[in-house]
């Protein structure tokens, strides 16, 4: 697979948008109101490299600026954000002047993982008949991607961070798909035996 290094703005934060994914984020601090308008302005993507306890980890998630949502009298600004993509730090500056902002190196990682793995594919035909209601054949299975899979299961932001850093995404997923079953069934059980009692 042929990877491209691109260097892109970067602004830390405790959280990974996989791809498809959006939230809102609130700007406030001076050096992110001139990333936002400046990717804005370009239609530039930005990076989210993971924080966590302070400390920028290497694995983070591109994204860029869907729109911005409001502007406030002093600058700050709410805007939602998508994720394009999953990648790998390969160097960090903390403040590439004369910008206010860190820049990072990157290199994109395997975006679109279809799901190869047999007992995933099983697991995730039970996950979605049995859980979710939803009649899901292999072939459909066979169309999906680790990273859209996930994106669906309401993990933690650090449960989607060892995804994306996994070297084997697919068996941290089978591990989440059976965990997550595995809780429901309890739920369920517990349920019917409240019901029956």
């Amino acid at each position: 697979m042929n990877t491209q290094n691109l260097t892109i703005p970067m602004f830390p934060l405790n959280m990974v948008l996989l791809v498809g994914e959006t939230t809102k984020l609130h700007i406030f601090e001076e050096r992110y109101k001139q990333l936002v308008n400046e990717c804005y302005e370009n239609n530039a993507s930005f990076g989210i490299p993971f924080l966590d306890k302070g400390k920028v980890q290497v694995y983070g998630s591109e994204v860029k600026i869907k729109r911005i949502l409001k502007k406030y009298s002093d600058g700050s600004m709410d805007i939602l954000i998508e994720g394009l993509g999953a990648f790998k730090l390969l160097e960090y500056s903390k403040k590439l002047t004369p910008k206010l902002c860190g820049a990072g190196l990157i290199e994109s990682l395997n975006n679109n993982q279809k799901i190869t793995l047999n007992a995933l594919q099983d697991a995730l035909v039970n996950y979605f008949g049995n859980i979710q209601n939803k009649f899901v054949d292999y072939e459909t299975i066979g169309h999906m991607n680790v990273f859209n899979v996930a994106a669906s299961l309401q993990l933690t932001q650090l449960e989607k961070y060892n995804l994306i850093a996994s070297k084997n995404p697919q068996f941290l997923l089978l591990n989440q798909i059976k965990f997550i079953t595995h809780v429901i069934n309890i739920e369920h059980t517990l349920r019917d035996s409240f019901i029956n009692n």
